[in-house]
């Protein structure tokens, strides 16, 4: 009995890393698409854009963050969802002033 729990187990354990190995790999090719349609689409924007870019990215990261608030979530997630904002407000900041 104790090693078909065992087993029933470990199945279940394998089940679970391969399903979450998948669900990183599809995250991992999301992050990739868009860096590289943010690396493809940033040198062509003009400062007016950026401006607009900026106010609606903020807009919507705060949206997305009061949506949160409800929600327990890692430091890590946060500590991130702000260094990734942060650097692409900078970014946007950078190109906007390199026009002006």
């Amino acid at each position: 009995m104790v090693l078909n729990n065992t087993d029933a187990l470990l199945k279940s354990l394998t089940i679970l890393v391969t399903s979450n190995g998948h669900a990183i790999s599809r995250f991992g090719a999301q992050v990739v698409v868009m860096g590289k349609f943010l690396d493809a689409t940033f040198p062509h924007l003009t400062a007016t854009q950026c401006a607009e870019i900026t106010k609606s990215f903020r807009h919507g990261i705060e949206d997305t963050m009061s949506l949160m608030d409800d929600i327990p979530l890692p430091a890590e997630y946060h500590s991130s969802l702000l260094e990734q904002t942060n650097n692409l407000l900078n970014a946007l900041d950078r190109k906007s002033k390199a026009h002006g």
